[in-house]
């Protein structure tokens, strides 16, 4: 019972901050670098991506899957971003 009322005096104190948790908009300069580092992201997630089925292609499976690793976590820091860009920019 008594983590129930730390979980129920939590929710409470929360609902008050939450109206205070409202974002500002960036500079056009700044989305404008925020956009060109997701730009690069994306760019070197296709260029991973392409080193690793070119390293497939040439039986090098290890290269090829840390390759791979490499491009999918290049792909969700460029979403990850994304949704950054699209709280603050948009």
């Amino acid at each position: 019972m008594k983590n129930f009322y730390k979980f129920g005096a939590f929710i409470v104190f929360s609902m008050f901050f939450m109206f205070d948790a409202n974002a500002d908009e960036w500079a056009d300069k700044d989305c404008k670098e925020y956009e060109e580092l997701i730009g690069g992201l994306v760019w070197l997630s296709g260029e991973t991506l392409d080193m690793s089925d070119k390293a497939r292609k040439a039986n090098k499976e290890k290269e090829a899957k840390e390759l791979f690793d490499a491009s999918f976590a290049l792909a969700q820091m460029a979403s990850n971003h994304t949704n950054v860009y699209a709280q603050f920019c948009d």
